[in-house]
This record gives C-alpha cells, structure tokens and sequence, in this order.
C-alpha cells in the first residue's frame, strides 16, 4: 500500500504516489493533521488540543469543531488503516495520538531526523555522510512551515524549524569553508542572509570564501555589506573580530581559522585575541587616567584657612 506524503514546508499537500490522495478539503482537518505530524507519537488530550488549534472558540465551540476535524480525518485516512498495520491514528474520549509507521511520512519528519543526527558535531569536521544527510534536509526544506497560516502554534512552530534550517545551512557553510569548496559555500551563505540579513559570523564566512576563492574584492565588499546591514538592522557596526578579518583581507595579511561551534555557527577563541585585548587595555588607561587626574585636582584643591573663624 502507498504511504501517504505529508508536505508542511512550503503549501500544504498530500500524496500518494500514483493513487488519489486523501480528500482532505476542510482546513480544520488540514491543521489538525499538520499540528499532529508535527507532534506524532505524543498523546494530545482533547481539551488542550482544541484550544491550541482554536484559540478564538469558546471551550463547547472548539471541541465541536475538534470533532468535525477528527471525523474528516479519519474518513480520509481509512484506506491507510488496514488491519495487518500500525494503527496510524488512534482517538479515545480523551487523548487523540498520531503514530510514526510505514504508512505515513513527512518532509518535517525527514528534516528532523538529519538535524537529530547531526546534532553536537561542528560543521568543519562533519563527515561525507552527514554532510550528504544536511544536504538531503536542505532540500526537503522547500519554504517555511506552512506558507499562509498565522495561527499561533504554527509561527511558534515555523520559527523553531527556520532556525534550525538556518544552523544546518550555517554547518554546511562551515564545512565547505574548511574544504575550499568556495561557490558552494557561498550559495549556502546567501540563502542564510536572506533570511537573516544580520547574522554577523555568515557575513565573515562569507569574506572567508571570497577571499580563498581569490576574489579579494567581494571579500571587502562583502565587509561593507554587513556594515550597512548591522547599521540598517540593529543599529550597531560590524565587532572586533569581523572589523579585524577585514583589515587583515585589506592589508594582504593572513586570515586565522575561524572554528565551528555545536550549531555550526563560529566557536568563541579560547580567550581573548588580541584586537580584543588591546581594546580591553586601552579602556583600563583611560579609567586609571581619569582617576589620577581626580585625584591631583583633589590633592592641589586648597583646604579651609586656619586663620578663618568658624
């Protein structure tokens, strides 16, 4: 029998190979199965599964239309349910659960897993087959959760699987960076900054990759772009570390290696560089200056006469 496939990202749809797909016209059951896809193999008690989904119904309203949802499911999903299979979906008076089996799959669930197994291993030391795994989830991510819901579960949601797309991408950044595969890197890059212009350690990675790939040119370009992003964004200029890559592109100096931290982003140094601490004692002079002056004002300040009546 045909699994049914669940796509989230990008529009909804389902699929069945070459057999028709389950007629699933209403939205309400359209959410419901999304929301439980998303949540599988979790019991959801009826009461809070109704106000997630519903959140504007008064308690009678949404657990009516919560039955409605369930009905409309379980008519389109009968086919699946044959006696011989996991039962993919399972209703009592109280609990509503959807299984993970054979019979259903997802664009979600594949994404999921690649980030499970990849979780806690710098992007510059992944290996060919998790790269070939971040890869693959990449590609299932066809566009953000469910493009055009603005229920409140579904933004919370769509933001949670967005950053992780984004730390996968960042991973992929890393290990091409480390590799020399420069263009590739580069396209993973440009598909972080559109989605989060602002993201400081991409904007590096970025001139990193220009530069080995010998464009010195795009590379302080690439500097300049992030100035005016962090500017325009946040309101703030580029920090010690991507202004001191900069000059050091700028003056044909060597880059030192920038590492990889668990969610691929950069790892912080294991102290402090030196930029970062020639600023830290410029500071502590200007502090202790600004007390010796104080206290020479103070000393040369005269005292009250002696001669003076009180």
């Amino acid at each position: 029998m045909a699994a049914l496939h669940v796509r989230l990202f990008g529009r909804f749809d389902l699929d069945r190979g070459h057999l028709p797909a389950p007629a699933l016209h209403a939205r309400r059951a359209c959410e419901l199965l999304s929301y439980l896809v998303l949540h599988r193999d979790h019991p959801q008690r009826r009461e809070a599964l109704a106000s997630q989904l519903w959140t504007d119904a008064p308690p009678a309203q949404g657990a009516k239309y919560l039955r409605q949802a369930l009905w409309q499911l379980q008519a389109a999903l009968r086919p699946l349910l044959d006696d011989g299979a996991v039962r993919l979906l399972e209703v009592d008076p109280e609990w509503v659960q959807l299984n993970s089996c054979d019979a259903l799959q997802a664009d979600v669930i594949g994404f999921e897993a690649a980030t499970r197994g990849c979780q806690g291993v710098p992007g510059a030391v992944l290996d060919e087959r998790a790269r070939r795994q971040l890869e693959a989830a990449v590609a299932l991510y066809r566009g953000d959760l469910l493009e055009g819901w603005y229920q409140d579960w579904c933004l919370f949601e769509r933001e949670r699987l967005q950053n992780d797309f984004l730390d996968i991408l960042e991973k992929l950044v890393c290990a091409c960076e480390s590799r020399r595969e420069n263009e590739l890197g580069l396209v993973h890059a440009r598909r972080i900054l559109a989605l989060d212009p602002a993201r400081e350690q991409v904007h590096r990675h970025v001139m990193r990759l220009q530069q080995q790939a010998g464009n010195r040119t795009g590379a302080l370009r690439a500097f300049q772009r992030c100035e005016h992003v962090l500017h325009e964004e946040l309101g703030v200029a580029p920090s010690l570390q991507t202004r001191s890559l900069y000059e050091a592109i700028r003056d044909g100096r060597a880059m030192g290696p920038e590492g990889a931290g668990e969610s691929g982003q950069a790892a912080p140094p294991a102290g402090p560089q030196l930029p970062e601490l020639a600023e830290l004692l410029r500071r502590a002079q200007a502090v202790f200056a600004s007390i010796e002056s104080r206290l020479r004002q103070e000393m040369l300040r005269p005292g009250p006469s002696a001669d003076k009546p009180d």
